[in-house]
Parts: C-alpha cells; structure tokens; sequence
C-alpha cells in the first residue's frame, strides 16, 4: 500500500501536468470568441442633422415626474443644417429612476432612424435635470444596436448635441466594420 506522502506527491504532480497541459490547449486552441483579426476596414461616420418637428410628455402616474413617465420625439433627418429631409427619427424616452436630492432622473432612450436603405436601432441611458428637456450644448452617446435593410446587424455609437437653436440636434454615428 503507497504511503500518504506518495499519494499526495502523486496528486500535487498530477495536478501540476493537468494545470499545464490545460494551459498549453488554452493557448495553442483557437478562441472561438476571440477578437476578429484587424480588418482593413475602418469604421463608417454618418453625420446628420435631426430637426425636432414634434413632442409630447406622457404622464403615466401622478401628476409631475416620476417613473415611467414618457417624452415622444419625431423628428426630420438630413445631411445638411436645415437641409432637404432624407428621413425621421422617432424617439422615446421613459423615466427609470430619479434621485430628488440630486434633483436628476435616468431615462432609457430607444430611436428608431427611418434612413434611406433601410432602419437603425439605437438605445441607451440618459441623465437630465429632474422633468426637463435637454438643453443646447446638451450631449450624450447611445449604442447603436442593429438595423434592417443595409443596416442589418449594424454596431456602433449615436452622439447627439443639440445645437443653439434648442430644436436641432448634429448626429454623429460611429458605425464598427462588419
């Protein structure tokens, strides 16, 4: 019978080889989630110029801010600063959470771009001064999380700014090489 030294000698080697070679398969295997390999592609910039035409709050509780709270945007896209419009952008935000001590509440945003070839979806989080609307010089990014038509499977950012005039906003998307 192998004495209790021999036995945990022979179990911290064993271990030993098995920690090794699983070292050596994790690093010699191809990752199958592994980043792509640097493509030639750059990312694609799209800049456009989204003109409020309509809003609307939607109180879904008491009156004044609170969860769930909802403000409805439509808005005209365009290439150009008050250019000839090539689409539109339908937003909404909702309340999600709000801190009245900090006097700031969290909104989820979710725009759909109608553009020509096709709709892009974005999504994302915002936060503003309780119950108000942003202001000019106001910025913030989103994700870009799909699309259809030549937008299928489209990843990237939407960053918006609104402009001085307070009812145009400069997009800027960020679209990541597929």
């Amino acid at each position: 019978m192998p004495s209790s030294a021999n036995t945990r000698r022979f179990l911290a080697s064993a271990i030993a080889v098995s920690m090794i070679a699983g070292a050596a398969a994790m690093l010699t295997a191809p990752a199958a989630n592994a980043a792509p390999s640097a493509d030639k592609k750059a990312a694609t910039t799209l800049v456009l110029y989204a003109e409020n035409r309509g809003i609307a709050r939607i109180e879904n509780n008491a009156p004044g801010p609170d969860n769930s709270d909802l403000v409805h945007r439509e808005l005209a896209l365009s290439y150009t600063l008050k250019g000839p419009v090539i689409g539109v952008a339908y937003s909404q935000a909702e309340i999600v959470a709000y801190n009245p001590v900090a006097k700031t509440d969290i909104r989820r945003v979710d725009i759909e771009n109608q553009l020509p070839g096709g709709w892009m979806f974005i999504a994302g989080m915002s936060k503003l001064a309780i119950g108000s609307l942003p202001q000019p010089g106001w910025t913030d990014t989103y994700a870009v999380i799909g699309g259809t038509g030549k937008y299928a499977g489209a990843r990237g950012t939407e960053r918006l700014t609104l402009l001085e005039d307070g009812t145009t906003y400069k997009v800027v998307i960020t679209l990541l090489p597929r």
